[in-house]
């Protein structure tokens, strides 16, 4: 019987090893949580089967699931990023000398806050992870323009198992 986990990318990157086609592992997963019924409601249109539930590494009393890797896919999101200024004090006048005198400060870019873009998730093979090489490009926000941007990021992995 197969299974389909979803693992967040810093999740992974946190607690999990490099993980590879055909390789026995041992899963700590949520099926019933919140958290996987969300998931599991994301990926209904890029997944041939439901996704079973979401491999974490934090919850207090997860179920252990042990299986052999059949597929591993990445999966890659759009994000809307918010780039906003950044609170910085005032600048401070600084005396240059000849009645010469500048401020400097106020010159830092913008803070960004993302926010994942549901029903946008996609899949792509990979033969391991983490990979980093998926990652789109300009997947980070441009800081020095302020206001909303979409970019696409690797958001986690999707790991099918045959479970024993």
């Amino acid at each position: 019987m197969l299974e389909r986990y979803f693992t967040e990318e810093w999740e992974w990157e946190c607690c999990g090893g490099d993980l590879l086609i055909g390789q026995d592992v041992q899963l700590c997963v949520e099926v019933d949580s919140e958290y996987a019924q969300n998931m599991r409601a994301e990926f209904t249109h890029v997944l041939p089967e439901a996704l079973t539930g979401v491999e974490t590494h934090h919850d207090d009393d997860p179920v252990i699931i042990n299986g052999r890797v059949v597929a591993l896919h990445a999966v890659i999101a759009d994000v809307k990023w918010t780039v906003t200024p950044r609170t910085t004090p005032d600048p401070v006048p600084q005396v240059l000398g000849d009645g010469v005198v500048v401020s400097i400060g106020n010159t830092e870019l913008g803070q960004a806050e993302g926010e994942n873009v549901k029903g946008t998730s996609r899949l792509l093979p990979v033969s391991t992870f983490p990979d980093r090489s998926v990652v789109p490009e300009d997947s980070e926000p441009d800081c020095s323009v302020l206001g909303e941007q979409i970019r696409a990021d690797l958001s986690g992995y999707v790991i099918t198992i045959e479970v024993d």
